[in-house]
């Protein structure tokens, strides 16, 4: 019966060692997850949801430039073609 009491005892310590070791896990993760938080922030890192945002706005951009362009080169071809006949 005394072994049985020794075996409790040692039972007991090592499961309340686990349930600290457990908490402390916990504030590590925490105080891991806060100092990443933070270092994210000052390094203004924008959000996957703002960079394809900005992505569609650049494309946009492109294909008006594009066709801005391509007027560009119509009205120089017609200003040529009246000089021409001029």
């Amino acid at each position: 019966m005394a072994s049985n009491q020794v075996l409790d005892d040692i039972s007991e310590k090592i499961a309340s060692g686990l349930r600290l070791l457990g908490g402390a896990k916990q504030e590590a993760e925490s105080q891991v997850r806060s100092v990443v938080e933070n270092a994210l922030q000052q390094l203004d890192v924008v959000t996957d949801e703002r960079m394809q945002l900005q992505e569609a706005m650049l494309k946009k951009s492109q294909n008006d430039m594009q066709g801005l362009n391509e007027r560009i080169k119509g009205l120089e071809e017609r200003i040529k073609t009246l000089e021409a006949d001029a």
